[in-house]
């Protein structure tokens, strides 16, 4: 037998045990605690109110996973960890990972969303949005999107456009990134209403409320305006529906736009066989969990749509990290 192909077996199927010693490292803040110059297992120890043995365990654990280095009983943070995981660092990455431990439940369901093809994240019969798991959620957007805004903002060369639609566009992140390189830009967050309240306290803090408006309604349902916009950005919103959604999506998106508009859609591009990249094919069994229709797609398929719509010249840009974005021209 091949021992690399069992190491290999064994990584998957024990995967798990890394991504809580991680959960753990998170909720206990950790890396924030040990700081930049290190701290003695006692010391976190300490702080922690934890058990001394445990602790040192997981300490060594996340030495093992290359997000702490130790000499003698010292540890320290990696870069990885300064830059990604410690709420000193404005790329924070904390509240993205707090987001994939609140999956866990859910995931644990796989099985019986592969039985019935249904959803296990939520209870249809409950109706009240939970305002705690929300800001949780759209805090973990927001770290997403933190790390991406700046290379988006370089391959839009943003600076071109005038006015903007963020559509379903969280608390605003992108549209105060945008509004910051571009300080003639007018930009519009569109969202549901839960979503704007929360966008509103957050484009405030920015200082930039006179670049930047929000709107409240349903993408499904409400009107995005009429030949209003040079540019339409759509973020991890489409693949939330079902194909003739996102055509609706998309022709809305056209209205919008002036002619010489672009839309520009971001989201996990799967390839033509759909078994590509990793991350892709995971988050399509992601949404079959976490909604009642989404899924990833590929290129062609939203290059289709697009298309469909009246679009013309769509092109796929590559981003550094897992998502890309494909860009449609209106005449």
């Amino acid at each position: 037998m091949n021992n690399d192909d069992v190491q290999y077996i064994n990584e998957i199927g024990c995967g798990y045990w890394k991504s809580q010693v991680l959960f753990v490292a998170v909720e206990f803040d950790v890396f924030t605690l040990i700081g930049d110059g290190g701290k003695s297992g006692k010391v976190i120890t300490k702080k922690l109110g934890t058990n001394p043995r445990a602790t040192e365990m997981l300490m060594n654990a996340l030495v093992s996973l290359k997000l702490l280095k130790k000499s003698k009983e010292i540890y320290c943070n990696t870069a990885v960890s300064k830059r990604c995981l410690s709420k000193n660092s404005p790329d924070y990455q904390g509240d993205r990972i707090h987001h994939f431990q609140n999956m866990w439940d859910y995931w644990s369901g796989l099985s019986t969303a592969v039985k019935t093809g249904k959803p296990t994240a939520f209870d249809d019969a409950k109706e009240e949005v939970d305002e705690q798991r929300l800001r949780e959620f759209i805090r973990a957007m927001h770290n997403i999107a933190t790390a991406q805004a700046g290379e988006i903002c370089r391959k839009l060369q943003i600076k071109k456009y005038s006015k903007l639609l963020d559509l379903a566009g969280g608390q605003g992140t992108y549209a105060v990134r945008f509004a910051e390189k571009n300080k003639n830009l007018k930009a519009v967050v569109f969202d549901i209403p839960d979503v704007i309240k929360i966008a509103r306290e957050y484009i405030q803090k920015s200082g930039l409320a006179g670049q930047i408006a929000t709107k409240a309604g349903n993408c499904l349902e409400d009107n995005f305006g009429k030949e209003s916009y040079d540019i339409v950005f759509v973020s991890n919103l489409l693949h939330i529906y079902r194909p003739g959604e996102n055509r609706k999506i998309l022709k809305k998106c056209w209205d919008s736009l002036l002619k010489k508009g672009i839309v520009v859609v971001q989201e996990f591009v799967l390839n033509s066989a759909k078994t590509q990249p990793l991350f892709g094919t995971l988050f399509s069994l992601n949404m079959l969990m976490g909604t009642h229709r989404g899924s990833s797609y590929s290129y062609a398929e939203m290059k289709e749509w697009l298309k469909d719509v009246g679009f013309k010249n769509v092109k796929r840009v590559n981003l550094e990290l897992d998502s890309g974005l494909i860009i449609g021209h209106k005449p």
